[in-house]
């Protein structure tokens, strides 16, 4: 489990002082090591060492639940994008590797940590990652870009900062870790709960993206390297709906309960606004930066309806759309690398000179609006359903989301891949087949065996939903108490 973190960010370290030749293999070594490392973690490892004994703060790791399967899958998506930010960044590659480097290692630890002070640490760091991707080696207005999301997450932090610092005090919690955590916040006062629980909803709410908090979202995309390699990062860090799951909601569950139907209506208006606008787009990058908005919308629903199914499901959607979206944000890089634009416009009937890049692209898109069979559709179909148990509204609204997924997903193959031969460009070449295979094999993982993937995040689920419905008055349910032992063992 330590590997996950210690590989790529001391490879980080060496990448950055390595000449570029030596650090395009470094850099390629260290990802698929730490593909490996994942690949390998125990789903019910624990490490916890002294860091900060005075203030209760521990270097606290855990891979049980919803943590293993998402670091793998991150550290999937990440062996192509390296491998093609090795290849296609002329600039500063070896700053530009490490930082993709760094900013993989900063996100495992959000995932894993099990201290509320480390999961902030780790957060604020993969900030300092993507924003130096963007200001570094983003396109004309990438300062723009840069201080709106730097202004939209610093505020976000700045207000969970706060709540962090105030939970124990007022919790009487022995320490930051989450087993101590969640046998005192459940006790705290209704009122006191929700004013936590809006502090920590900002700041998740903005990373999910969620509206009205998501504009930072599109210019972030529109404006990275042209690659596709730091917009695969940046699909990476959109771990809000992680944060509700992980901490939020278990923590303060009172709140959870009451916040829950504007949560769940938000997410379901964002799912569909943005599926919506992303139809009529004329820029690629911005279509998907808009698809992958209304995707992680339909993630939300299913946090937002505590219930076990939509949990579950939501979860294994942002798993699934580390790959997706993260491939063709990929796949855009190369178009772009044979036409010099995102305009849409600019291409049509592409499938007869480039008729592999067709066919992959197709298969990509069909995976990211849910097609049965490949990544998207078990998380979206578990998200849908645990909406349903909470709204039907929202459920009916979300549904129409995913629908017009496949109106924008089938729109956008027809401009550029069908029609007269407007455009005609060079097929894929061998190393960009190399480059596509993990996100290819892990879109089928995904798809067809979600089961033991399921499994691992229900372990989590379990506890964050008997939190909100079980004896909160200091008495944890069964499940909470079980898991409480078993990180302090």
């Amino acid at each position: 489990m330590l590997g996950t973190l210690v590989v790529p960010l001391g490879a980080a370290l060496l990448v950055a002082f390595l000449p570029a030749r030596a650090a395009r293999a470094v850099a390629g070594a260290a990802a698929v090591t730490t593909f490996i490392a994942a690949l390998l973690m125990p789903a019910d490892a624990f490490l916890s060492l002294p860091w900060i004994d005075g203030l209760g703060i521990t270097f606290s790791l855990g891979s049980a639940g919803a943590a293993s399967v998402l670091v793998l899958a991150a550290a999937l998506a990440m062996v192509p994008a390296v491998i093609w930010a090795a290849l296609q960044v002329e600039e500063r590659n070896a700053s530009f590797l490490a930082l993709l480097l760094a900013m993989q290692g900063f996100l495992n630890g959000v995932f894993l940590a099990k201290d509320l002070v480390l999961f902030y640490v780790f957060w604020d760091a993969t900030l300092i990652a993507s924003l130096l991707l963007l200001g570094g080696w983003g396109l004309e207005r990438r300062r723009e870009a840069t201080a709106k999301y730097l202004a939209y997450a610093l505020a976000g932090s700045f207000l969970m900062l706060v709540a962090i610092l105030a939970l124990r005090p007022l919790s009487g919690a022995d320490s930051y870790l989450i087993g101590d955590l969640l046998e005192a916040t459940p006790a705290l006062p209704p009122n006191t709960q929700m004013w936590l629980f809006a502090a920590f909803a900002v700041a998740f709410a903005v990373k999910m993206p969620m509206l009205p908090l998501h504009s930072w979202l599109v210019d972030f995309h529109d404006q990275n390297h042209p690659s596709g390699a730091a917009d695969v990062a940046g699909t990476l860090y959109k771990v809000g709906a992680f944060g509700f799951f992980a901490w939020a909601i278990p923590l303060l569950p009172a709140a959870a309960e009451r916040w829950s139907p504007l949560l769940i209506a938000l997410s379901a208006v964002t799912a569909l606004y943005a599926a919506i606008i992303a139809a009529r787009q004329e820029d690629l990058k911005r279509l998907l930066a808009y698809a992958s908005l209304s995707h992680m919308g339909i993630a939300g629903v299913g946090v937002f309806a505590l219930e076990l199914t939509g949990s579950n499901g939501a979860m294994y959607l942002l798993a699934a759309q580390m790959l997706t979206t993260g491939g063709l944000f990929l796949l855009a890089g190369m178009l772009h690398a044979r036409s010099g634009t995102y305009l849409l416009a600019a291409y049509g009937g592409l499938a007869r000179s480039a008729p592999a890049l067709a066919a992959i692209t197709l298969f990509v898109l069909f995976a990211s609006i849910g097609v049965p069979g490949l990544a998207n559709f078990p998380g979206e179909f578990l998200s849908l359903l645990g909406a349903f148990q909470a709204s039907v509204t929202a459920g009916v609204v979300a549904v129409c989301a995913v629908i017009a997924a496949g109106v924008y997903g089938v729109n956008l193959y027809q401009r550029i891949y069908q029609g007269r031969a407007e455009f005609r460009a060079s097929d894929l070449r061998a190393a960009e087949v190399v480059v596509l295979m993990p996100i290819l094999a892990g879109i089928l993982w995904l798809g067809l065996t979600p089961a033991p993937q399921l499994e691992r995040i229900e372990v989590q689920s379990r506890v964050a939903l008997e939190s909100s419905t079980g004896e909160t008055a200091g008495n944890p349910p069964a499940g909470i108490t079980a898991t409480l032992q078993e990180e302090k063992r």
